[in-house]
């Protein structure tokens, strides 16, 4: 009787064995795709012919892994054929660090804000043109919002979204590449207007939503900054909100104030961490 190849795997080898050569082209894949970006962290833009020769593998296969990663927003794709990293991979070590890292130290700077000012103090974070709301903290007079902490919200109608766009330029441009919705009467809706207030923003230290996004609710928020690789950028705001009349009327000053205090506290936090690492 002649043993007959199972159907499933090529002739002559068994399914184990197909399948673990299929197991080690992935994986080789994936290393691939690992070095690829590593060369990233030794250059701002890269192309494939570079690619190739630090790797040592075939141009073909370095352009066929920098436009796979290009298509999942890892890598961006510039006009000369370079590429550059891309938004989503500052999405994911955002969260990956931020959303970690921040909601456990924030937490008692936002305590002591919250009981200091008596209105929802709240922690944001970019995720792309958005933000991402890690941790809140309701204000004593009763304010409640429609949904819980890790809402999110657009970037370029709250004072948070503002406030790390004015600091960081991969946040500014995500918000203008998704362009700018209107949520309300008030919203920003203009480039160049947006531009501006950033500019004003970056100048003045904080930020502020006038009902941009929810009619008759503003807000103040201020930037939590550390440096990455020679550059100090807004990793994520802390913001208070409340009624209009309560937070943009005669306590504004004092309440943008308290909110750039305690980032700084935040931020210098961040940095010891980040340093001793």
């Amino acid at each position: 009787m002649t043993d007959t190849p199972p159907i499933d795997s090529p002739a002559g080898k068994p399914a184990t064995e197909s399948r673990n050569h299929s197991d080690d082209s992935g994986l080789r894949s994936v290393s691939i795709a690992m070095d690829v970006l590593e060369c990233f962290t030794r250059n701002h833009e890269v192309g494939a012919t570079q690619i190739a020769r630090e790797l040592g593998i075939a141009k073909s296969t370095a352009s066929r892994m920098l436009s796979v990663l290009a298509s999942r927003g890892l890598l961006e794709r510039r006009g000369s054929g370079r590429y550059r990293l891309g938004l989503r991979l500052f999405e994911y070590g955002q969260l990956a660090a931020d959303r970690l890292l921040l909601k456990e130290m924030g937490l008692p700077v936002l305590a002591e804000l919250r009981d200091q000012i008596s209105e929802t103090v709240q922690l944001g974070i970019p995720l792309g043109a958005d933000v991402l709301y890690v941790d809140r903290l309701e204000g004593t007079h009763g304010l409640r919002f429609h949904t819980e902490a890790f809402r999110k919200v657009p970037g370029h109608s709250s004072s948070s979204g503002k406030a790390i766009a004015a600091f960081n330029p991969f946040v500014a441009r995500a918000v203008l590449s998704a362009g700018l919705a209107r949520q309300t009467p008030y919203t920003i809706v203009d480039s160049e207007r947006y531009r501006q207030v950033l500019a004003t923003i970056h100048e003045r230290g904080w930020a502020c939503s006038e009902e941009e996004f929810e009619v008759g609710l503003s807000s103040i928020a201020a930037p939590v900054l550390l440096a990455r690789n020679g550059r100090t950028q807004a990793v994520a705001a802390i913001s208070i909100a409340g009624p209009t009349q309560r937070v943009l009327g005669g306590r504004s000053e004092g309440i943008a104030t308290a909110v750039q205090r305690a980032t700084r506290s935040l931020s210098q936090a961040l940095s010891r961490v980040a340093e001793v690492e």
